[in-house]
């Protein structure tokens, strides 16, 4: 678990560094989805939530990037 969470952090401060190196603002936002994805897999532990949640909360942040990414 300690080696999986490593990892997460690992990759979330690496997407962090690629949003601000690029500096454009849909490039952030859908950087900022997969990083709220990656949190949420990991340490809010939907990977082993019921399948409705995690379908719920996949679809939201999908959703949620897609239309500030379109405005």
């Amino acid at each position: 678990m300690a080696a999986t969470n490593t990892l997460t952090w690992l990759a979330l401060v690496t997407l962090s560094v690629v949003s601000v190196a690029l500096g454009r603002l849909d490039v952030a936002l859908t950087v900022a989805g997969a990083k709220a994805i990656l949190v949420g897999l990991d340490f809010m532990e939907l990977r082993a939530a019921a399948r409705p949640h995690l379908v719920a909360y996949l679809s939201y942040v999908v959703l949620l990037v897609a239309v500030l990414v379109l405005l």
